[in-house]
């Protein structure tokens, strides 16, 4: 849904708030017409009637009321609550037949499961950024105290371009590798374990 459209929505439900709110404080007595609405409008003369209605028009009009301001709650509540934003995606071909993509999550998960592979690595949490010229690795390792990092890392740089150039068909133009003895202080949100 566009942004126009939710703002109509949201404006929609706003009026449906307030003038069911009016009728409804109106109905029951609890305020007078011109206390709700600015004196002399258009408004106060359309509350002035639910003033003088009979009990049983007075509870029909109540029930209705009340489920116009719930219908108006729950239309604003779907609108402004934040919605969860889409997987990113990198293009991967386009031609006649269609466009390929791919979620960059699942690159991600294949750096992660591709660094879980070399000897010595306990953890790894990775980043994937698509540039002009193809894709761009950040890996952060952590290696058991015994390994040689400049060793493994040069073995993880070449297997994860490799891996990647060849599941996704994009170049990979920089793999970056931050190795540390300690174990790797996680977000929980981007929390990744490769054992």
């Amino acid at each position: 849904m566009t942004v126009l459209n939710r703002l109509l929505i949201i404006l929609i439900a706003l009026v449906l708030l307030v003038s069911a709110s009016a009728v409804l404080l109106t109905t029951l007595g609890v305020a007078q017409p011109a206390q709700v609405a600015p004196a002399g409008s258009w408004f106060v003369d359309r509350l002035l009637p639910f003033t003088q209605l009979d009990p049983t028009l007075s509870g029909l009009t109540v029930g209705v009321t009340l489920a116009l301001v719930l219908v108006a709650l729950v239309l604003l509540f779907l609108e402004l609550r934040v919605r969860p934003r889409a997987a990113r995606r990198i293009t991967l071909k386009e031609d006649a037949l269609g466009r390929v993509t791919v979620a960059l999550d699942g690159v991600r998960e294949l750096v992660d499961r591709e660094a879980g592979r070399v000897a010595g690595i306990r953890r790894a949490r990775s980043e994937v950024e698509e540039e002009e010229r193809g894709l761009r690795i950040a890996c952060r390792i952590s290696v058991v105290p015994e390994s040689s990092i400049p060793d493994m890392t040069q073995e993880l740089r070449e297997r994860l371009k490799a891996a990647v150039e060849h599941h996704v068909g994009l170049p990979v133009t920089q793999v970056s590798v931050d190795a540390q003895v300690a174990p790797l202080v996680t977000n929980q949100r981007h929390r990744r374990r490769v054992e």
